[in-house]
């Protein structure tokens, strides 16, 4: 059962953090079984410019490091997103630190170090708080919406057939909503070694377009594409 829920964690990015190298890489290793990609970084100060600059799902940092504690990192996390997942390690149970913590409303404080069996319950209250807060469900229109867990995409609640590469697009787009996606994005996403021709990916597009609405994936001329969302809208 616990096997089929951490499957899901193959759709989210893990940023993990600690000024400690050698447990940085062991955990590197073992995090990457579970999750899509895992990005790591030394201090707080680093995590903070990853976080701001690329596209993190769940966050594992420890307490004390230089620059910028984990703490402190959580705390700037928090101002910006009150529902992310995040996870503190740290060497001591200390109780001040543990107070600190609360406000940060945690998945997990774990004192190091940390067994296999604590990981892996860490890890199911990750996900049981992207549940909780239905981060996994993104809505495109009042009627459209796409959820990252299953794949799925649907219409009114009627799911819309998809192809593999209609998902890597979709999810391109929804992740990236309301931003211009030049041809060169799109191409990187579908295929990162083999250029695809712009007719092929011309046609991907018009057939995604055709299952949800010119009206939600528009042609920027010159551009490329965009997603919007409803209360982007232009009359």
């Amino acid at each position: 059962m616990n096997e089929s829920k951490l499957n899901a964690l193959k759709n989210f990015t893990l940023l993990l953090v600690d000024d400690e190298k050698e447990l940085l890489d062991k955990l590197d290793t073992i995090l990457s079984i579970f999750f899509k990609k895992v990005i790591t970084a030394k201090d707080g100060s680093q995590a903070l410019e990853i976080y701001e600059n690329r596209k993190i799902d769940m966050i594992i940092t420890d307490y004390t490091m230089p620059n910028l504690s984990g703490y402190e990192l959580c705390k700037a996390i928090r101002v910006k997103n009150k529902n992310i997942p995040l996870v503190i390690m740290s060497n001591y149970s200390d109780k001040e630190k543990l107070l600190n913590s609360i406000p940060l409303s945690l998945a997990r404080y774990l004192i190091k170090p940390i067994d296999y069996t604590t990981l892996i319950s860490t890890l199911l209250s990750m996900l049981e708080q992207i549940n909780i807060y239905g981060l996994n469900i993104i809505n495109i229109t009042e009627v459209l919406t796409y959820e990252m867990h299953t794949k799925i995409l649907t219409d009114n609640k009627k799911k819309i057939e998809l192809s593999s590469s209609e998902i890597e697009l979709i999810e391109l787009f929804v992740l990236n909503k309301n931003k211009i996606i030049t041809m060169q994005e799109i191409n990187l996403c579908l295929d990162p070694i083999e250029e695809k021709s712009k007719p092929a990916i011309k046609s991907l597009i018009y057939r995604l377009r055709k299952k949800i609405g010119k009206e939600v994936i528009i042609n920027i001329p010159g551009y490329g594409y965009m997603l919007r969302t409803e209360g982007s809208f232009i009359d």
